[in-house]
């Protein structure tokens, strides 16, 4: 058996954009208030959580929504 390593490394957690903290932003499916999750690198989630949805979303994912390209139903 030959073993396999990549010399780069494998990356697991996203490169997303992680807002300001204290900013508000309202979920685009039910227009309640959205939790800004806490940016830990241990935390491989989007920004962006909805408990009543229970969806999360990046800024790119709110920036876009509407254009078709982030709705998902």
């Amino acid at each position: 058996m030959q073993h396999h390593t990549f010399e780069e490394g494998l990356k697991y957690r996203p490169d997303y954009t992680w807002p300001e903290e204290g900013t508000k932003r309202d979920c685009p499916k039910c227009k309640d208030t959205l939790e800004l999750v806490e940016n830990n690198p241990s935390y491989y989630g989007k920004p962006w959580w909805c408990a009543p949805c229970r969806w999360q979303f990046s800024e790119e994912d709110l920036d876009n929504w509407g254009s078709g390209s982030s709705e998902e139903e």
